[in-house]
């Protein structure tokens, strides 16, 4: 039998943890109720005040109620004269060209980097994440803080949205940057959505169900793309813009008339847009879209036929854009959030040829009608 003065020590003991522990912390409420994020990210300007530097990070954030916050990600700068790389062959017959489909160099590969934060929120209902560790664990010099606005809701409530101030606006026009500190100090632009699905292949829509199912294959995908690039429209003075144009079209995959065509030996599909901004004795844009990789990755290519100049394929400056799927909480396709980063190449070589004015360095999203927010005409 334990003595008397046993129990006293053991009762003392528990009353000193109950004294010390305190009470539980409370949890920290998810973004919008989601967890898994896919979120394009990046710092774009005119090029005569960041002399041709801009950046696109594209990548997952993983929100835990315990308020901490981590990402894994591909990022690409301008500087860097990053290529395109063959990621599969796009034999879809018919009028679609069979082409290799490039991507931009190390999408195929695992992610570039990750960082680990924490999250809370501004008392005017901002999301604050804070990076201040990298992936492995190392503190950074000095943490990096981004502030998002934060739309719930979406999908019946099965998805939700974070947005850079100015990200949305008026199709055609400048976009206003943000000041300093008002989204971030290593960035200025950004688009994310975010779910509780899986982060992981098994919840990425194939391209046969884009092209077929019924629940995709009938919707018009569209967004906003944010983009620093050349234009010819801006004064003598300036060498760049950062515009906002739009992404997808009044297209769908399945149009009974002229439907995408999925390839037959890659996970891939093709298709032959009419009546573009391309040559005007040729105003056909060839796309592509295909998986790619693990997770929700796709990639994106599209050129204007005109530039092969008879030749099957165009093997030199087309657009290359990797993307993530979004997927809500059903488990069902939304569309997409990617980047672009586009480098200029010789049609000579084939190699990077720092004609930086002509880079095109974007990011957008590219989503269903019930994820697109009502924007200014």
């Amino acid at each position: 039998m334990r003595s008397a003065g046993a129990l006293a020590a053991v009762m003392a003991l528990l009353a000193s943890v109950l004294v010390t522990a305190g009470p539980a912390q409370a949890a920290t409420p998810l973004p919008g109720g989601k967890a898994n994020w896919v979120v394009s990210v990046g710092y774009l300007d005119l090029a005569t005040k960041n002399n041709y530097r801009n950046w696109a990070r594209l990548g997952y954030y993983a929100f835990q109620t315990d308020g901490t916050v981590t990402t894994n990600y591909w990022t690409w700068n301008q500087r860097d004269q990053v290529k395109r790389v063959n990621a599969m062959t796009a034999n879809c017959g018919g009028n679609v060209p069979t082409c290799p489909i490039r991507t931009v160099d190390g999408f195929a590969g695992d992610p570039m980097g990750g960082y680990q934060g924490t999250f809370a929120y501004t008392a005017d209902g901002r999301l604050a994440v804070t990076w201040t560790r990298t992936a492995s664990g190392t503190p950074l010099g000095q943490p990096v803080t981004e502030y998002w606005n934060v739309t719930t809701g979406l999908a019946n409530g099965r998805a939700a949205r974070i947005t850079s101030p100015t990200f949305y606006g008026a199709y055609g026009n400048d976009v206003t940057i943000p000041a300093p500190g008002a989204f971030s100090a290593h960035a200025n632009f950004g688009v994310g959505y975010g779910s509780n699905a899986s982060l992981g292949r098994e919840s990425r829509a194939t391209m046969a169900q884009l092209v077929n199912d019924p629940r995709y294959n009938a919707e018009p995908y569209q967004g906003a793309y944010v983009v620093a690039k050349a234009s010819s429209s801006v004064p003598a003075t300036r060498t760049g813009i950062v515009g906002r144009e739009g992404t997808g079209g009044a297209w769908h995959f399945g149009a009974a008339s002229n439907p995408w065509k999925l390839c037959a030996g890659s996970p891939c599909m093709g298709w032959l847009q009419p009546n573009t901004s391309c040559s005007s004795t040729d105003k056909d844009r060839v796309r592509y879209i295909g998986e790619i990789g693990g997770g929700r990755r796709n990639t994106e290519e599209y050129w204007c036929k005109s530039l092969a100049q008879g030749r099957p394929c165009y093997a030199y400056n087309s657009h290359p854009r990797p993307m993530l799927q979004v997927i809500d909480d059903a488990g069902e396709f939304q569309g997409w959030v990617g980047v672009e980063a586009f480098t200029h190449v010789s049609t000579t070589t084939g190699l990077p040829d720092s004609s930086w004015v002509e880079g095109y360095w974007g990011i957008f999203d590219m989503v269903s009608a019930t994820l697109q927010p009502e924007l200014p005409s």
